[in-house]
């Protein structure tokens, strides 16, 4: 009745990736990001040149040169909507930019002349001259909540997990639902959330461990997540995204909501897909797809959010309430990198945020820029005309 996924993981959504190698890169990340962290005196050249884009330079310029890459000016050649959004930015303001192809298939990395100079850099073009010194450290979900806790702004309680015997001490030390998600990485792959008992809690365990050597746990907020991407300490968009959920009629099953949902969704909404991770979700709610939802009752039928899993999206930056300009200022100001996207749960940001409960869960370098220009609702956001304007005022 419905589409089903067959051979892919559903617990990496829409961006399925190879677990093994996903596994290796996280645990040396790790390894080689506490090094950076604790040595990072050693990773700089000078005061505009950070040693890592320098090496970079010299290895792709190798790598060029024994024909390993080559370079590709097609557009529609980009890997994902975020890049896409930096370079028809860049065609507006004349900027020649080419895309990076590695043994003859497209990457994430770009070469872009700016400004007179050659430029790398992965989807999003940082001028060296800007502070990078939060890079070392803000991707790690747990260290960015443990640093968050200390300057005061809300952030769920966090506990970092290694093993399984330390998966269950911390299950009893924290508020519960909990939830279990790798301690680095992004849309929420691997991610198990309302997790309410031991059993649920090992089988989340063993989920995130495909991917990652070491994980995190946090309490649970409740209400929609957003994203506030900050450029230059400047709160420029705040994103909403739902979950995809049916409202029972108290005659129809689950499936059945679901097929009929599919049936008359907008163009812009993917298919809700009936699959390992929706099955799991819905049983820890006590329910089935063939369960029968009573008249008005609403449940959320995954974790993951946003119109690619049939989830409802909308642009919200002129509804917010005033104080989380200065919030998030703050906490630009605090990760010390020039473009940054914060997610966080809240149940009405037009609200004051400090009538409520909620939190910041976790920080991300390398924002998905396009989520603020594709929403379902709400006036589209141009993030990477903001990034751009960055290269503006070079102080040398």
């Amino acid at each position: 009745m419905t589409k089903q996924i067959k051979k892919t993981c559903s617990a990496c959504g829409s961006s399925p990736i190879n677990h093994r190698l996903m596994f290796f890169l996280r645990f040396t990340n790790e390894i080689v990001g506490k090094l950076t962290y604790i040595y990072s005196p050693l990773f700089s050249l000078g005061k505009n040149v950070r040693l890592a884009d320098f090496v970079e330079k010299m290895l792709l310029n190798l790598l060029y040169f024994v024909g390993a890459i080559s370079y590709d000016i097609d557009i529609e050649k980009t890997i994902n909507g975020r890049s896409k959004l930096i370079w028809e930015e860049a065609i507006k303001r004349g900027i020649d930019m080419k895309q990076i192809f590695l043994f003859g298939k497209p990457i994430d990395h770009f070469k872009a002349k700016i400004n007179g100079g050659i430029v790398f850099f992965q989807s999003i073009p940082i001028p060296p001259w800007l502070s990078h010194k939060g890079y070392d450290w803000v991707d790690d979900k747990f260290l960015f909540a443990k640093k968050f806790e200390k300057i005061g702004i809300p952030s769920p309680k966090t506990r970092k997990i290694i093993f399984l015997k330390k998966a269950y001490s911390v299950f009893d030390s924290l508020n519960k639902p909990i939830i279990i998600k790798p301690q680095f990485g992004s849309l929420g792959r691997h991610t198990t959330t309302n997790i309410n008992t031991k059993e649920e809690l090992e089988k989340a365990y063993y989920l995130a461990r495909q991917i990652t050597f070491s994980m995190i746990a946090q309490e649970h907020l409740f209400g929609s997540v957003y994203r506030a991407t900050v450029v230059n300490n400047i709160l420029v968009g705040f994103f909403r995204a739902d979950p995809p959920f049916v409202i029972g009629d108290g005659i129809k099953s689950i499936e059945k909501l679901i097929f009929e949902k599919n049936k008359n969704r907008k163009d812009k909404l993917s298919e809700i897909l009936i699959n390992e991770e929706l099955l799991d979700f819905i049983q820890r709610q006590g329910l089935f797809v063939n369960s029968i939802l009573e008249k008005d009752k609403k449940i959320d039928l995954l974790a993951k959010t946003g119109r690619f899993y049939g989830g409802y999206t909308k642009e919200m930056l002129p509804e917010i309430h005033p104080k989380f300009h200065s919030i998030f200022r703050k906490a630009s100001e605090f990760v010390s990198i020039p473009v940054a996207g914060f997610d966080l749960i809240i149940k009405d940001p037009t609200k004051d945020p400090d009538t409520q409960r909620w939190g910041i869960i976790e920080c991300n370098s390398l924002p998905f820029i396009d989520l603020h220009a594709f929403s379902l609702e709400g006036e589209p956001v141009n993030i990477a005309e903001y990034i751009w304007n960055l290269w503006n005022h070079n102080p040398e």
